[in-house]
């Protein structure tokens, strides 16, 4: 008689959205995370520490602690922030080629203008869709293995792969949290100085489980 399976791991999609809250000086870290994006106009070096910040966020839980880490070296925050902008710019690129190619708004004059669709957008569509199911695994990849990991496309589409239910439901919730960071411009326009960077730790968390949950798939076979 053959044993049970075990159940998959799932992500905790609790924990995720609550963490932040059990985090020690919680407030006074997202704080700092509102400073970041206050001061956005200064060259967009405090974007790239706000997004290492999010980088050291994911690497943490994804060794399994349970906490926003503290605001500490910073020069390093800095660096994966900019190395990971221009990882996410780079697989972002294609998308936008192909939404913006072609198509358009023609005027001869003032009198006369023609619209020609843009028959590549469904392709950039598409291709968006898939970077946004592909996003988590990227992320891992970067935690993995820094830039030349996150252009690993054998490891990220296994670790997409490899659950494709607990994939689509990390791209959910992460779509889910960016609605309640666009809330706080909704309703306040100073309230998304802090829901910003609470989404931004959410969809790290989410990131974070997800790497530790696909650990196996970049050490699967080959063959």
């Amino acid at each position: 008689m053959s044993a049970p399976l075990s159940p998959q791991a799932q992500i905790n999609v609790g924990e995720a959205f609550g963490f932040v809250f059990r985090s020690r000086n919680w407030f006074g870290r997202l704080a700092v995370g509102a400073l970041c994006l206050l001061f956005f106009w200064l060259f967009f070096i405090p974007v790239f520490i706000l997004l290492g910040y999010f980088v050291e966020t994911a690497r943490t839980i994804s060794r399994g602690e349970r906490e926003l880490p503290p605001w500490s070296n910073i020069d390093q925050k800095l660096r994966e922030g900019f190395i990971l902008a221009v990882v996410l710019f780079i697989w972002n690129l294609p998308g936008s080629i192909l939404s913006s190619s072609g198509g358009g708004l023609h005027c001869v004059n003032t009198t006369s203008c023609t619209y020609t669709p843009n028959v590549l957008a469904p392709l950039g569509g598409l291709y968006s869709l898939l970077l946004g199911l592909l996003t988590a695994a990227i992320w891992s990849q970067f935690l993995e293995g820094g830039f030349a990991g996150a252009f690993d496309f054998r490891a990220i589409f296994r670790r997409a792969g490899m659950q494709p239910g607990m994939t689509v439901i990390v791209w959910l919730m992460t779509i889910v949290a960016g609605i309640i960071g666009a809330l706080g411009v909704i309703l306040l326009v100073i309230g998304a100085l802090f829901t910003l960077p609470y989404a931004f730790a959410v969809s790290a968390h989410l990131y974070g489980q997800f790497k530790q949950l696909t650990q196996s798939a970049t050490t699967a076979p080959t063959g």
